[in-house]
């Protein structure tokens, strides 16, 4: 990644400092983080599988949403902390809840991680947020050599994407939740929507 690349990033990045991280959802493997202000906007009905939800026509249906004006969404490694204890990663998903893990009926064979609330991860988030975000204003904003990018809250908490791949395959992205226009991120640099 160029140093002209990491200058822009960060400076795109800035605009979330001291707003609040909204949200946290998930969709499969990708993780979304909403920040900013609150707004409504058109999206679709999803089901607990993270899945679209369609009609009996298979068109997706459509449905309003609260979202936070910037989005950031990662494929990458990522890792929420707070001092020197990891809150939750997000090779949690791949793992069952306790509950799931300590029932002597559990299966890995059919366990589905992509159901929303079977994964560790769902329950951490849930543990640790408990429906309230708001805490959380974004102190700073770093990203590194590799796509790296680190964001520090206000609270102590750090959020940390780790750039994954070795390729130019997409890390994380960041715009705004209304626009088309998006920053996407690989190790080697930033990625023209074209390539992917």
């Amino acid at each position: 990644m160029t140093k002209k690349e990491i200058e822009q990033l960060n400076q795109t990045l800035s605009i979330i400092i001291g707003t609040p991280l909204q949200n946290l959802t998930r969709s499969g493997a990708m993780l979304i983080f909403d920040f900013g202000e609150v707004m409504e906007v058109n999206s679709f009905m999803f089901g607990e599988n993270g899945g679209l939800i369609r009609n009996e026509n298979g068109k997706p249906i459509p449905t309003k949403r609260m979202r936070g004006r910037y989005i950031l969404t990662s494929l990458c490694s990522m890792r929420f902390s707070c001092g020197n204890d990891v809150i939750f990663a997000s090779s949690d998903m791949f793992l069952p809840t306790e509950e799931l893990a300590y029932n002597d009926d559990f299966d890995w064979n059919t366990f589905n991680w992509q159901v929303h609330g079977n994964s560790l991860f769902d329950e951490l988030k849930t543990k640790h947020f408990r429906g309230e975000f708001n805490e959380y204003i974004v102190k700073s904003v770093k990203v590194g050599k590799f796509g790296d990018l680190m964001i520090t809250f206000e609270n102590n908490f750090v959020l940390e994407f780790f750039a994954d791949g070795s390729s130019y395959s997409e890390n994380w992205r960041f715009g705004e939740i209304n626009s088309s226009d998006s920053l996407v991120v690989s190790s080697k640099g930033m990625i023209n929507e074209d390539m992917i």
